[in-house]
């Protein structure tokens, strides 16, 4: 009897120590009130590291779930006879595209979109400066990773800074952000569109770079850069030329701000360099169709060779092989034009990321 009469008083002393745990007193309740306040800014501030950690473990168990579900194949839904056409904008045809580059692509930009709503729920409560913080620390990593050529990473990362944009606010606060967030990262990604060959997206970006400012060289000479590489060298050379002139215009604001050196003043002059040899390469593909149009239409009507099946016909000319534009290239091309024929091999030097 004294054994169960000792049981009920410890029972009802633990009944006791719980019912005041649950039940605080108001002093107990605001102390943790502003202890979980206060591990709440931690978690609003976390870093760019950790939700790098989580979308990539995110797309893991993504690959995972794909790799049990049977994938399917474009090319045999779509058939042989199916002609994929890139068209721009305004769905002007820029190139062709096979079914596994579209179904590439198409799951690319589903990963993307997974990618960008997690980031875009990470920072829905963050305030202002909290937003502005991790998304320049974002573009930071991103940088890091285009200095070591890892471009789809770095591309991942330059499309999360975005999620962070702030564009609601005064007129100075949105200029602030369009100017520290929106338009290097979009450059920066531009550039990484350019090394990855997606040259369609590289238009797509640079617009909106150039809807915050129209005169940012960086954002000119890459959508011309894009128009070069896939050949319409009509698109290219107003970019380029407009390159060129604002290039030129914003060193000359430097140097009459007195910065005579510096990260801006060394893209300007890179700019300005390589879109030179461009506009020297677009010239003179222009001087030679000219040339061979003339040629064709002055050629005597009545001589053999109109036509393959003519005696005397000449045969197809050899396809040109693509110019090269690489770093060494374009200081070659420039030493000739300066009349300096004792080149020295050039290192390969990759854009700075802004």
């Amino acid at each position: 009897g004294g054994g169960e009469g000792e049981g009920g008083q410890q029972a009802a002393q633990a009944e006791a120590q719980a019912q005041a745990s649950t039940e605080p007193t108001g002093t107990s309740t605001a102390s943790k009130t502003e202890d979980s306040n206060a591990q709440e800014e931690p978690e609003k501030a976390k870093t760019a590291v950790a939700l790098q950690k989580e979308c990539a473990d995110d797309d893991g168990e993504d690959a995972e779930e794909e790799a049990d579900e049977p994938v399917p194949n474009f090319a045999e839904l779509l058939g042989p006879d199916c002609v994929i056409k890139r068209v721009d904008k305004d769905k002007n045809v820029i190139g062709g595209a096979k079914p596994e580059e579209m179904q590439r692509e198409m799951m690319a930009r589903a990963q993307a979109q997974k990618r960008l709503g997690a980031c875009a729920e990470h920072v829905k409560d963050m305030t202002r400066e909290q937003k502005m913080a991790w998304a320049v620390d974002l573009k930071e990593r991103a940088n890091e990773y285009y200095q070591a050529s890892n471009f789809e990473e770095a591309s991942r990362l330059y499309g999360d800074c975005l999620v962070a944009l702030d564009l609601d606010g005064t007129e100075e606060e949105v200029r602030e952000v369009q100017q520290r967030v929106q338009l290097p990262v979009c450059t920066n990604l531009a550039a990484c569109m350019v090394e990855l060959g997606q040259y369609s997206r590289v238009h797509e970006i640079c617009d909106i770079a150039l809807g915050v400012d129209p005169k940012c060289f960086r954002a000119l000479y890459r959508r011309g850069l894009a128009s070069y590489r896939i050949g319409d060298h009509s698109t290219a050379r107003p970019d380029f030329e407009a390159a060129l002139r604002e290039a030129h215009a914003h060193k000359e604001y430097l140097g009459k701000s007195g910065i005579l050196t510096g990260e801006e003043v060394r893209a300007a002059t890179d700019v300005i360099r390589r879109v030179s040899v461009y506009l020297g390469h677009i010239r003179r593909f222009v001087a030679e169709e000219k040339d061979s149009c003339k040629r064709m239409f002055e050629r005597d009507t009545e001589q053999d060779g109109l036509y393959e099946d003519r005696p005397g016909a000449k045969p197809e000319e050899e396809p040109k092989a693509p110019i090269d534009d690489s770093d060494e290239a374009i200081e070659a091309a420039l030493s000739k034009a300066r009349g300096d024929w004792n080149l020295c091999p050039c290192r390969r030097r990759r854009e700075k990321a802004d």
